[in-house]
């Protein structure tokens, strides 16, 4: 069954950014499937499975007390169940020191309006925050 436009933009942009934002790790979690996979290609980083995704958000979340996903351009396909979001990011580290990029996530919701695949594409080279839970 296909999900409607703002089910799928719900889903992404409500469910996954704005919660990161929150640093609220249970809601981003509660949006994920169990086999979600998530990939960043540019960075050679795969999380394969609930739990991996978990650990590496967790560490993210506590890697960086600001994080901003911001400006977003949703560009959702209903019956395919597929979301595309370009979007500006700022993450400000411990120590102060700040990342800015202009990213494009790529999302594939299930029927249940979780997220069952995450594509990104990000503008800078990642590490700090990325690499607890990746496979790769």
């Amino acid at each position: 069954m296909a999900l409607l436009r703002q089910q799928l933009v719900t889903a992404g942009i409500e469910n996954f950014f704005k919660k990161l934002n929150a640093h609220d790790l249970d809601g981003v979690m509660a949006g994920i499937s169990e086999d979600c996979e998530m990939r960043i290609p540019s960075s050679n980083f795969t999380y394969t499975g609930w739990t991996a995704l978990r650990d590496h958000l967790e560490d993210f979340i506590t890697s960086f007390p600001v994080i901003n996903f911001r400006d977003f351009v949703a560009v959702a396909d209903p019956q395919k169940n597929r979301l595309a979001v370009r979007f500006n990011i700022s993450l400000t580290d411990d120590e102060g020191e700040e990342i800015h990029m202009s990213n494009c996530n790529f999302f594939e919701v299930g029927e249940d309006g979780k997220l069952h695949d995450i594509l990104i594409f990000a503008s800078a080279p990642l590490s700090k925050g990325f690499e607890v839970g990746s496979s790769t």
